[in-house]
């Protein structure tokens, strides 16, 4: 407090965490929210009165008692500093202020205990009647009852459809499922592909004349080079030339070089050539016995940006039957087969024609059992009859006499059984 020049400062917890304060000065009280006063030296005072006495004011009806004892103090302050007596007059005054305080904060304290009863009691009324009837808060909010609901409801719906609703009445909703599945098959790109297309040319590569290459060309043979630093430095030369010879040389290091690493190597360099002459040599090496080949070999089929459909149809064309052969063990041991089944049924005809080039060749190579077993043991309808439809391009003795036994012995559906038998008869249509 500061009385020397009629000033007076206080501070009100008015409610948590808002501070009024007020000043006193010449009979005026004024109110300021939410500063905190600033006291200069009497702070400490300050300090010992808001914790000590003033903390308990914390309800506005103490602030209305405090405020108005405020506003006599003030008058009575005010005149008294007028007067020769005020000094003592002001002691007079803040010692009444205190006790009129004390007052307000026991009364208010007395008031908010009373409250306080009252709530507890109301709440324990709310506990009492929540627990006479346990029953109905239970049942609204059980996941049994509401699963049960749904369930209901869902009856309600397919009585609506098969028996309320007179023209869905003698439907068989199975026989509805199946004509759709039929539509959406006979819409795949592979039943608009009636034969297999001849593939597209590609400009070869110039052939190589140079020295160095020609010396590379004999160092990379590892039939003449033992020294496996030799070679790769031929290896290094061969890279640096993208021609016929040099691409040849590289493909036979990335088959039969000793050196799992420089097998490895030379087919990330034919990845990097990108030419449509290193696909079978990339292919091969995808079943290489060396794990580091394989995924070498993997990585650069991803890389390869020409058109694979294209690759597979000339493998197909070819008419060695070792290249073809090895080609097709190829893909068996590297998974291709799998996916190409999946990609039969692509709705991309990008996808399903390198899948139906792909198949082709194994029917051709006459790998075909893993085909054939997916026909008897596969799960997907679609893949199904659109393999049957494969073999329908793809005319092969072979395939037809194995679809006969299939068909004798049984085990699959009859929808495939009566596929097979079309597929088997001379001239029938593919199945679609």
């Amino acid at each position: 407090m500061f009385c020397s020049v009629g000033y007076f400062y206080f501070t009100f917890n008015i409610k948590q965490g808002i501070i009024m304060k007020c000043r006193i000065h010449a009979g005026v009280l004024s109110l300021e929210f939410p500063s905190t006063p600033t006291l200069g030296p009497y702070s400490n005072l300050h300090y010992s009165c808001d914790k000590s006495v003033m903390k308990i004011l914390n309800s506005p009806k103490s602030a209305i008692l405090a405020g108005t004892v405020l506003i006599l103090a003030s008058e009575t302050l005010a005149q008294g500093a007028d007067s020769s007596s005020g000094g003592s007059l002001l002691w007079v005054f803040l010692v009444g202020l205190i006790v009129a305080l004390a007052i307000g904060a026991v009364v208010t304290w007395k008031f908010n205990q009373k409250d306080a009863e009252r709530e507890n009691q109301g709440q324990s009324g709310d506990k009492e009647s929540a627990s006479s009837n346990p029953g109905e808060r239970a049942s609204d909010s059980s996941p049994s009852r509401r699963g049960s609901s749904k369930q209901a409801e869902e009856a309600r719906m397919n009585e609506s459809l098969n028996g309320a609703n007179p023209s869905l009445q003698g439907i068989d909703l199975d026989d509805v499922k199946v004509k759709m599945e039929k539509i959406r098959f006979e819409r795949l790109p592979i039943n608009r592909i009636e034969e297999l297309r001849s593939p597209r040319p590609f400009t070869a590569l110039p052939p190589g004349e140079e020295e160095e290459l020609l010396k590379a060309l004999e160092e990379s043979d590892v039939e003449f080079v033992e020294d496996e630093e030799v070679r790769d430095a031929a290896l290094d030369v061969l890279a640096g030339s993208r021609t016929r010879n040099s691409v040849d040389a590289i493909a036979q290091m990335a088959i039969y070089d000793i050196s799992a690493t420089l097998r490895s190597k030379a087919v990330g360099i034919l990845a990097d050539i990108d030419h449509e002459s290193v696909f079978e040599s990339v292919i091969l090496s995808c079943a290489d016995p060396s794990r580091e080949v394989r995924a070498a070999g993997a990585k650069a089929l991803f890389k390869l940006s020409f058109n694979r459909t294209d690759a597979w149809l000339r493998l197909f064309e070819c008419e060695d039957t070792y290249r073809i052969s090895q080609a097709a063990k190829a893909a068996i041991e590297a998974d291709f087969v799998g996916r190409s089944l999946e990609r039969l049924v692509h709705k991309d005809v990008a996808y399903a024609s390198e899948a139906l080039a792909l198949i082709a060749l194994l029917i051709k190579a006459g790998e075909t059992d893993e085909l054939l077993d997916y026909l008897v043991r596969g799960e997907k309808r679609d893949v199904k009859l659109a393999l049957l439809r494969v073999f329908r391009i793809v005319e092969s003795e072979e395939v037809v006499g194995k679809l006969k036994e299939i068909a004798e012995t049984g085990g699959i559906s009859e929808e495939i059984i009566e596929e097979v038998r079309k597929l088997t008869e001379n001239g029938a249509p593919a199945p679609a």
